[in-house]
């Protein structure tokens, strides 16, 4: 890994973790979405810090150079961070499922209700 390529990772990683804690201070995202946006930051933060890292990656992986191994590893953070997002997606969307079923049966029986009122 180039000294170029290391002292942006190292930056980028400062700066993006500054990023994600101001959003979490100014209440725009949770802390449970916060600390694994930091945990992708300290990974590229240790990977920059000691490139040995991502030399022995690369070679494990029979990667040519270890500037792909940076991107391969860049790629699978992304995945997993889709995949954690998609799972909190799901949920919310089950939720919101049984919060439009039940809204509808409230508002069935307030129906009723206002049915037999006007009866009587």
């Amino acid at each position: 890994m180039s000294k170029e390529l290391q002292i942006i990772l190292i930056i980028a990683s400062i700066l993006f973790m500054l990023f994600i804690l101001g959003v979490t201070k100014n209440k725009k995202m949770s802390f449970k979405h916060t600390l694994l946006w930091l945990f992708f930051s300290i990974i590229i933060l240790i990977m920059a810090i000691f490139p040995q890292i991502v030399i022995g990656i690369a070679k494990l992986l029979f990667i040519e150079t270890p500037t792909n191994a940076v991107f391969l590893i860049f790629i699978m953070l992304i995945i997993i961070c889709n995949f954690y997002i998609s799972i909190g997606y799901s949920k919310i969307n089950e939720k919101v499922i049984a919060l439009s079923q039940s809204n509808a049966i409230l508002k069935k029986r307030v129906e009723e209700l206002e049915h037999n009122d006007s009866e009587r």
